[in-house]
């Protein structure tokens, strides 16, 4: 029963394999000169002298599979040629050689920064130009264009409409401006005061400012004005106000991340056990209850 199922899982990982460089071929309609052979079992010492007799440079053994080999050519070439064509056929007829894959070439483009000459966004807000994660124009003594690549989004029409987003948080402003548009007051809710009103409690520092700023960095109205712009500007905002007492309790967790279910589509929480390099802390039963609650229903 061992042998037959593992036989059965490489006939399976051979036919998936064929089928994908298939797929890569037809997509491109391009083939190269480097080949996936499968060498039999008492071939596989000879597999550089295999390689270099039908003209490849060298072979050299995959990791996964059963007896695969990459046979790779002297020279890097785009494109199959009527040579390497011949030589394939040579290698099927070959007895060491039980199965020859050719290799489909297609593009891979590095991730990275653009040209920012490449992007035209015009927004009327005044700190947009200094909100350099959005678009980098150097304005941070950062590399232009590295940055989110949320203006590709934008022009796709990605903006976060109809998207509802919960800050859970010390509460958000939804007084302010630049949120009062976009504020979906029938999402939010205030768990330390156990009120619909999730506005902060602020303090002569500023402390409890953290939710509105996080509000603001996602759902900021765009064009009006006024601060800056939201990376989805266009999203609605629910504030769920659960930091701003003296300790948190797993039910005031559970009840904050399982609010609302079927308004809201993210729960955002920039917050979580003390950092100090010795606390190993995490969610406890009813809050992991809630999570699980979120993926099943």
């Amino acid at each position: 029963m061992r042998g037959y199922s593992r036989y059965g899982t490489a006939v399976g990982f051979m036919v998936l394999l064929n089928a994908l460089l298939i797929f890569a071929t037809q997509a491109t309609g391009v083939l190269t000169d480097h080949l996936l052979v499968q060498l039999h079992e008492d071939a596989q010492g000879e597999a550089h002298q295999v390689a270099t007799q039908h003209g490849f440079q060298s072979a050299r053994k995959l990791p996964f599979g059963d007896g695969l080999f990459h046979f790779y050519p002297q020279e890097t070439s785009k494109r199959r040629s009527k040579r390497s064509a011949r030589i394939k056929q040579r290698l099927q007829k070959d007895r060491r050689v039980k199965n020859v894959f050719e290799q489909g070439g297609f593009n891979r483009q590095k991730r990275g920064y653009r040209n920012i000459n490449d992007i035209e966004v015009n927004m009327s807000d005044p700190l947009f130009t200094k909100q350099w994660y959005l678009i980098n124009t150097g304005q941070a003594d950062g590399t232009p264009g590295l940055d989110l690549n949320v203006a590709e989004a934008w022009e796709l029409g990605y903006t976060g409409k109809g998207v509802t987003i919960a800050i859970m948080d010390d509460g958000i402003d939804y007084l302010h401006p630049d949120l009062a548009s976009n504020y979906n007051a029938d999402a939010s809710y205030d768990f330390s005061s156990n009120d619909p009103f999730p506005f902060p409690r602020y303090t002569d520092d500023w402390f409890n400012s953290h939710g509105t700023r996080c509000a603001g960095e996602v759902s900021a109205a765009a064009n009006n004005n006024i601060c800056g712009v939201g990376v989805a500007y266009n999203s609605k905002v629910a504030g769920i106000r659960m930091l701003d007492q003296p300790f948190m309790t797993d039910i005031i967790e559970a009840s904050s991340i399982s609010h609302m279910p079927q308004v809201i589509d993210i729960y955002s929480a920039s917050w979580g056990p003390t950092d100090d390099g010795k606390t190993v802390d995490g969610p406890r039963e009813l809050t992991l209850q809630a999570m699980a609650d979120g993926v099943n229903k």
